[in-house]
């Protein structure tokens, strides 16, 4: 689906998906009870996707995502009156899904899109997150856009399945003629170094992560974020399937941060003028935080 043809009325689509569950198993425990029984709750980042969660140079794990997280764990303190351990578990684009799946971990937040495909095995949030597929290129590259990649490599990351048919996409249409080669990274990470050796000519994802390694390079000037968005990338926090216990009360937490002013804080944190890379929030976002803020 091309969201950039839908515009913006897609955002009222996301959060009714997100609020809906398909089925809920009477018998099981929700995640939600259990915290409040164990006191723990384990929750999964990201290492290596600057703002969202990465080594700092004092070797300190932070990011916007985690800061969400801490949030998470402050609201469930508020409602079972008491403190919860706070687990953070590593997690990349290839693992995330297994790991709530199969209940490693009780939430994963780290800069997932939320497609369909994923809701198969998976349930999210409410979107918290905004943006859209762009290029990275060397400083100088004649890549300009898609339509430049025309018999090029492409480095994408294994596990961002919507980011791979994205390209995809646009090689059925033609508007990468000939076809260019995709090449499969583990990570953005491994995927921003095949850049920097020539094993890709370009790498592709979404705005934010290409912001984010560009800003952490040694060299950030000797390279450019090129092309208009080819798709838009609402980034939700990975859940368990079928529990809207849990699901609800995420929902909640990330709304009163909405409405709270939080949020905002938060990201201007990250993404302001002071944060580790100046990312403007756009319209679209904007619209997006104030349709999600509307319960009272």
């Amino acid at each position: 689906m091309n969201m950039r043809r839908i515009g913006v009325p897609w955002v009222l689509a996301a959060f009714l998906f997100a609020f809906t569950g398909i089925s809920e198993t009477a018998c099981a425990e929700s995640v939600l009870d259990r915290i409040e029984k164990t006191g723990k709750v384990n929750i999964g980042y990201r290492e290596g996707a600057v703002p969202f969660g990465y080594m700092n140079d004092k070797g300190e794990w932070v990011g916007f995502d985690m800061d969400l997280g801490t949030e998470l764990v402050k609201a469930l303190e508020a409602k079972f009156n008491k403190k919860i351990e706070h687990t953070k578990t590593p997690m990349n684009p290839k693992n995330r899904i297994p790991l709530v799946a199969n209940g490693t971990i009780d939430a994963g937040i780290g800069a997932t899109t939320i497609t369909l495909e994923r809701e198969g095995a998976i349930d999210f949030s409410l979107p918290y997150f905004l943006t859209g597929t762009r290029l990275l290129v060397l400083k100088g590259s004649p890549i300009r856009d898609y339509r430049d990649l025309a018999g090029k490599k492409v480095g994408v990351g294994s596990g961002s399945t919507a980011n791979i048919k994205g390209l995809q996409k646009a090689v059925d249409s033609k508007m990468i003629n000939p076809p260019c080669e995709m090449v499969l990274f583990e990570d953005h990470t491994k995927g921003f170094l095949g850049l920097q050796q020539g094993k890709v000519d370009a790498y592709f994802t979404d705005e934010a992560m290409l912001a984010g390694m560009k800003a952490k390079a040694q060299k950030p000037d000797d390279f450019e974020i090129v092309g208009a968005f080819l798709t838009y990338e609402p980034y939700g926090i990975i859940l368990p399937p079928d529990d809207s216990k849990w699901r609800d009360f995420v929902n909640a937490t990330l709304i009163r941060m909405f409405k709270d002013g939080t949020f905002e804080k938060t990201y201007a944190k990250w993404f302001g003028p002071q944060g580790q890379l100046l990312l403007p929030m756009p319209e679209e976002y904007r619209v997006m935080l104030k349709v999600l803020s509307f319960p009272d």
